[in-house]
């Protein structure tokens, strides 16, 4: 009898071990997610190590409205050259023209002198700070901020950030960390300040204030030989209420509001002609 039951069970044990072998098995390799502040610090170590420093020519093109009137249409080229990203670039004309856009201002900005106008709130200003990406708020204040991660195709990971009120957005990165994309806008209007270093008796030689209607952004990169390019960079801006003062020993002299709207477009023509 014990010979019977050996039998069987090694019958049952060869049938089971064979359905096993045949049937297909799944696996599920789970990935962990680094923490949000490895990412940031890693991706904050290659904006500053690891940009391509050649020089680009760029296409820019820019439309401003005030007031629904076009008061700013430049279609130009420019050379950009960026060191790292974090306030680290220059930028030139490719033709310097001395009938350029600037100068369809003097009336509408005569009583601004260079320094004070929102000329450069409007064009310079934009495109500055998005190139230093690096110190943009949700990179330097992430406690302010609400994160998720989330693994994609080819090892990139995708990470989504919220401040409720104020910014919401997301940004790609390689294996390596590198920047591959990122996006990012307001949710809700909020206030900007401005104020003259010099001053006036009391008071500063002028101060600015706006309210941030709208603010969009996005931002692309081509990764070569292991080094960030900038491939592509859209802002879109609504400056509300933007009023500015002047002042003397006796106060304010001056005063202008305007609403302003800005589109900017730089697209790296290394790669829009490939």
């Amino acid at each position: 009898m014990k010979y019977y039951i050996l039998f069987f069970l090694s019958i049952f044990t060869f049938n089971f071990a064979q359905e096993l072998k045949d049937a297909e098995i799944e696996l599920v390799h789970i990935k962990s997610k680094p923490k949000i502040a490895t990412i940031l610090k890693r991706v904050n170590k290659q904006l500053l190590k690891k940009t391509d420093t050649t020089s680009f020519v760029f296409d820019l093109r820019q439309i401003n409205l005030k007031n629904s009137d076009t008061i700013i249409n430049r279609n130009e080229e420019q050379i950009i050259k960026i060191t790292n990203f974090n306030n680290t670039f220059s930028k030139k004309n490719v033709i310097e023209n001395k009938d350029n856009w600037f100068t369809n201002f003097k009336e509408i900005f005569k009583a601004y002198t260079s320094d004070e106008s929102p000329i450069g709130w409007l064009s310079g200003f934009p495109i500055r700070k998005n190139l230093t990406t690096a110190e943009l708020d949700f990179f330097i204040h992430p406690n302010g901020y609400e994160f998720t991660r989330e693994w994609l195709d080819n090892d990139e990971l995708l990470v989504t950030f919220e401040s409720k009120g104020f910014y919401k957005g997301n940004f790609i990165v390689d294996k390596n960390y590198n920047l591959l994309e990122m996006n990012y806008e307001t949710e809700q209007p909020y206030p900007f300040f401005y104020t003259s270093e010099e001053s006036i008796g009391k008071n500063h030689k002028f101060t600015s204030n706006w309210i941030y209607q709208r603010e969009k952004v996005a931002m692309n990169f081509e990764i070569v030989k292991n080094k960030m390019v900038l491939k592509s960079l859209s802002i879109e801006e609504k400056l509300r209420d933007f009023i500015f003062k002047r002042f003397d020993e006796k106060g304010v002299i001056f005063t202008d509001v305007n609403q302003f709207y800005t589109n900017i477009k730089l697209v790296n023509k290394k790669f829009s002609e490939e």
